[in-house]
C-alpha cells in the first residue's frame, strides 16, 4: 500500500510530503499550545507521554501505517515535541543525536502546523542517511562549530560521500507530513515574517536503544545520558527486549464534564521564568467548570522581548488578556481603523477582551519579558448582539475611596457576550484595614490582584494572584496591609445556552448561605464567647 513511500525513503532518506491533518486539527493543536499544554515528561520530547491529545495524533492510522511499512510490525514512539521557529530563526545543520547513525531503524515524522512553506520548513541533504557519520562530527573534523555551518559547507561534505546529494528545501503546507530516516542530515532557517510551528513525532524499532542527549554539549563529541531513560510507548506490536523504558500510554480524559471549580486562591509570583530558547512559556493555573460556565481555563504566560507566541489566530472561546508586567503590543487585524495598523500598546494593569473568532496575537515590546494572564471560556452561542472587542485600563483615574467606606469600585464594561447573559468588569480599591462582609453572589467571580494585599478565604493574597469564587459560594475580603489594594473583578453571569436549566436565583443563594457550615461555625464561636 505504501511501497512507493518506502522506496523513496530507503533510497534518498525522506519521503512526502503527505497530508495527515486537516486545517481544523492544526488550529486545535496550536490553540492547545497557547492554552498552556501540560509539560512534557522527563525531557523536551516527552509530550506523547504527558498528553492524550498528542498521543492520539501520533498513533493515527494515516501515520502509523506508513511508519510500520518502514520499521515493521513493532513500532515504538520515543519522541513528540513542538518545533517553533520565529522569523529568521536558524536551527543549525545537524543529525539527531539520539538516532544519528541508526540507518533504517528510526523514522521521524515532521508535520507543519502553522505558517509552513518552503521558506520556513526543513532543509535536507538527500542520501545523507547512508553516510554513517553525523554532521556534528564532520564539522568538527573541518574545524567548524555547529552555528558556523553553511549550506555550501554541508553540501561539499555530502558530495564527498555521494555525488548525488543535494540541499532540498521541502515545499509543504500546514497539515502535511514529511517522513525522514532518523539518520538524515537536516536543519531549518525560517526566512518568512511569521512564526512557524510544527509537530515532530519520532518512532523507532524497539530494539534500538534511545537515550537523552546532554543538551549542554551539542558540539562534537556529543554525549548521551544513561539516566533518566526517556519514556517510550509501543504504538504497534510489542517490545521484545529491555533496551528502552517502555511506559503506558496516557489515559483518555474522562468523558464527564470538567472538574468543578471551587472557592480558591491561586498564588502567582512575578516575574515568571521565561523559555529563552522558544521565547514563550505558559504556566497553567486552573481548568474546570461551574454551574454557570461549562469550561473555564486560566493560565499565565511569559514572553521575551520581540517574541510573539503565534500568528494572529481565531478560536471559538471568549478570552480576556491582562498584562501583569512588561509591555506588549496586541495585534488585532480584524479591527478596522485601529491605530498603528491594528496594533495597540498594553501596559501593566491594562487588559483586552476578545470575542469568539476574533483574530489576535501579541508581541513583547519592553526589554524585560512581559508576563500576562489569560482567562478563556466557551459555551454555546446565544441570541442577541454580543459584546465586541475592547481594551480597558484598571488603573484609570477614579475618585479615591473615603475613609468612612474604605472602598470604591469603578465600572469598566458590561454587556451580554456570545455565551453569557452578562460579562461585567469593575476595578476596585480597598484602603488599609477596610473590609466587606462575607456574602454570596448568583454569578461566578474572578479577581486579579494588581497592587497591595488582600485577605480572603483565610489566606493573605499578594499582587498578580488570582481569586475565584463560584456562584453561591460565600466570600468576603479585607485589606491587611499598610497600603491601598487595587484589583480588577470579572463577573460571569449565566450561560446563555442554559436558559432551560435551573438558574442560581436569589432564593437559592439565600438558602446556600443559611446552610453554609462556615456561617454556623462563626456563630457558634460567638455564642461560646458570650456564654463565657
Amino acid at each position: 500500500m505504501h511501497a512507493e513511500l518506502r522506496a523513496q525513503l530507503v533510497e534518498q532518506g525522506y519521503a512526502g510530503p503527505v497530508r495527515v491533518l486537516d486545517e481544523q486539527s492544526c488550529r486545535q493543536i496550536v490553540d492547545r499550545l497557547s492554552d498552556g499544554e501540560q509539560e512534557p515528561v522527563d525531557w523536551r520530547k516527552g509530550h506523547a507521554v504527558s498528553s492524550w491529545a498528542f498521543f492520539q495524533i501520533a498513533r493515527q492510522p494515516a501515520i502509523i501505517e506508513r511508519v510500520s511499512s518502514l520499521l515493521g510490525d513493532d513500532v515504538m514512539l520515543w519522541g513528540a515535541s513542538v518545533q517553533i521557529r520565529t522569523p529568521d530563526a536558524v536551527h543549525p545543520w545537524h543529525s539527531d543525536i539520539e538516532i544519528s547513525t541508526a540507518w533504517g531503524k528510526s523514522v521521524s515524522v515532521w508535520i507543519g502546523l502553522e505558517h509552513t512553506e518552503a521558506h520556513s520548513s526543513l532543509s535536507l541533504i538527500s542520501y545523507s542517511h547512508r553516510f554513517g557519520v553525523t554532521v556534528q562530527e564532520t564539522a568538527h573534523r573541518s574545524g567548524k562549530r555547529r552555528r558556523e555551518i553553511g549550506n555550501e559547507d554541508v553540501l561539499r561534505w555530502a558530495t564527498e560521500h555521494d555525488p548525488r546529494s543535494r540541499v532540498v528545501n521541502v515545499e509543504m503546507t500546514d497539515g502535511e507530513a514529511l517522513f525522514l530516516d532518523g539518520a538524515l542530515w537536516h536543519g531549518s532557517h525560517n526566512f518568512t515574517p511569521n512564526t512557524r510551528k510544527a509537530l515532530l513525532l519520532q518512532y523507532a524499532a524497539p530494539d534500538l536503544p534511545i537515550r537523552i542527549p546532554d543538551f549542554s554539549r551539542l558540539e562534537w563529541p556529543v554525549r548521551v545520558l544513561e539516566s533518566p531513560r526517556p519514556p517510550c510507548i509501543m504504538v504497534k506490536g510489542t517490545a521484545r527486549t529491555g533496551d528502552n523504558r517502555i511506559v503506558s500510554a496516557p489515559k483518555a480524559p474522562a468523558a464527564h464534564p470538567a472538574r468543578k471549580l471551587s472557592n480558591r486562591v491561586y498564588p502567582l509570583r512575578i516575574p515568571l521564568a521565561p523559555d529563552q530558547e522558544k521565547g514563550w512559556r505558559a504556566y497553567p493555573i486552573f481548568r474546570g467548570s461551574t454551574a454557570t460556565l461549562r469550561a473555564l481555563t486560566c493560565h499565565a504566560s511569559v514572553l521575551t522581548h520581540g517574541q510573539c507566541p503565534h500568528a494572529p489566530h481565531r478560536h471559538d472561546e471568549e478570552e480576556i488578556l491582562i498584562v501583569l508586567s512588561g509591555e506588549v503590543d496586541i495585534e488585532v487585524p480584524d479591527l478596522k481603523g485601529a491605530p498603528q495598523n491594528g496594533r495597540m500598546r498594553v501596559t501593566p494593569g491594562r487588559f483586552a477582551y476578545y470575542p469568539p473568532r476574533f483574530a489576535h496575537t501579541l508581541r513583547t515590546v519592553s526589554e524585560e519579558p512581559a508576563s500576562y494572564l489569560m482567562l478563556k471560556w466557551q459555551c454555546a452561542a446565544g441570541p442577541g448582539p454580543p459584546l465586541g472587542f475592547g481594551r480597558y485600563d484598571a488603573f484609570a483615574p477614579v475618585a479615591p475611596p473615603t475613609q468612612e467606606k474604605g472602598f470604591r469600585a469603578q465600572a469598566l464594561f458590561e454587556g451580554p457576550t456570545a455565551s453569557l447573559t452578562k460579562l461585567h468588569c469593575h476595578a476596585s480599591t480597598l484602603l488599609p484595614g477596610a473590609s466587606y462582609s462575607p456574602h454570596v453572589d448568583a454569578h461566578d467571580v474572578a479577581i486579579v490582584i494588581l497592587e497591595g494585599e488582600l485577605e480572603t478565604l483565610g489566606e493573605r493574597v499578594k499582587p498578580c494572584s488570582v481569586i475565584f469564587h463560584p456562584a453561591g459560594e460565600s466570600h468576603g475580603m479585607r485589606n491587611p496591609g499598610g497600603s491601598p489594594a487595587r484589583y480588577v473583578v470579572f463577573e460571569f453571569h449565566g450561560d446563555r445556552a442554559r436558559a432551560t436549566e435551573t438558574p442560581v436565583t436569589p432564593e437559592i443563594v439565600r438558602a446556600r448561605r443559611l446552610i453554609d457550615p462556615r456561617r454556623w461555625k462563626s456563630a457558634i464561636k460567638q455564642l461560646l464567647k458570650v456564654s463565657v
